[in-house]
């Protein structure tokens, strides 16, 4: 399966962003009301929100160049379609037994698998830069935050948390399907025809 080129700019900038943010999350210090707070790690916290934003870019324009296109609509969000839902079903109950001893379909037979995990995962960075987002509007310069602000820091953190996870599953399921031979890292990274 080969990508258009716009599909492998927004998957490769996506996948860049949202590393360099993850990274930038193990070393910065959000600032705490009353502490003094790292120099380094307070940059890193900057460099976190920066790029927060640009992922938040990144997305809502994938997003918004993607649900122009019913073909791409379907690819990333089958289950929002009757009969493609029914079909992600069967397709999930036919191979996800084979996952657990190492027997993967190609790509092209799992289709609607694959699909599925690329529009959940846009739609979690999505997520984490809309909260991130607000969060850089509520927070006051000392650390200090509403109610409803840190509450919608738990979330952003726990969408953080799906997010490692997502980026571990898919990588893993990448390198197995490339050792597998279904050549799936040079069909998004590769242009050749």
């Amino acid at each position: 399966m080969r990508y258009e080129k716009v599909t492998r700019v927004f998957h490769i900038a996506l996948l860049l962003t949202v590393l360099a943010q993850l990274l930038t999350e193990q070393f910065m210090q959000v600032p705490k009301p009353g502490e003094p707070i790292d120099l380094v790690a307070g940059f890193i916290f900057s460099v976190h929100q920066m790029i927060g934003f640009i992922v938040l870019i990144i997305a809502i324009t994938y997003l918004l160049v993607i649900m122009d296109k019913l073909e791409h609509r379907t690819r990333l969000f089958p289950w929002l379609d009757r009969d493609l839902r029914a079909a992600l079903l069967i397709e999930i109950k036919r191979d996800l037994p084979g996952w657990f001893t190492g027997k993967l379909p190609n790509p092209e037979q799992a289709h609607l698998i694959a699909g599925t995990v690329h529009g959940l995962g846009l739609l979690l960075a999505t997520g984490l830069g809309m909260t991130g987002s607000i969060i850089f509007l509520g927070i006051k310069h000392d650390g200090s935050m509403p109610p409803a602000i840190h509450t919608l820091r738990e979330i952003h953190e726990l969408l953080g948390t799906m997010l490692w996870i997502f980026i571990i599953g898919h990588v893993s399921m990448a390198v197995i399907h490339q050792i597998k031979g279904h050549r799936v890292l040079q069909a998004i990274f590769s242009s050749d025809k």
